[in-house]
């Protein structure tokens, strides 16, 4: 689970909310909504942020940790770990 999974669940979990009561007080569809929060989909919608926000009565610190968990979260989680654990080879195999 990357951090942008992991985070919203935590602060519906602090709210004592599930993705489908979420989805309903955001008027999301769920299974849109639970695609955005698995990583299925990207493409989330310009105002998502600002609907979990205000449902959730999200405080600044909350708010900037969901923002920073899906800005950098997610890139983190597509980088592919073979060249991450490898720099060195790839080196090699090209001068050699």
């Amino acid at each position: 689970m990357n951090e942008f999974q992991l985070t919203p669940r935590n602060i519906l979990g602090r709210h004592s909310m599930n993705v489908s009561e979420s989805a309903y007080l955001t008027r999301y569809d769920p299974t849109f909504l639970e695609s955005i929060l698995t990583g299925k989909s990207c493409q989330a919608p310009a105002d998502f942020f600002v609907r979990i926000a205000d449902v959730l009565d999200l405080g600044a610190g909350e708010r900037d940790a969901l923002v920073h968990s899906r800005a950098f979260g997610i890139g983190r989680w597509n980088w592919s770990r073979s060249r991450e654990s490898r720099p060195g080879e790839q080196a090699q195999s090209k001068t050699g």
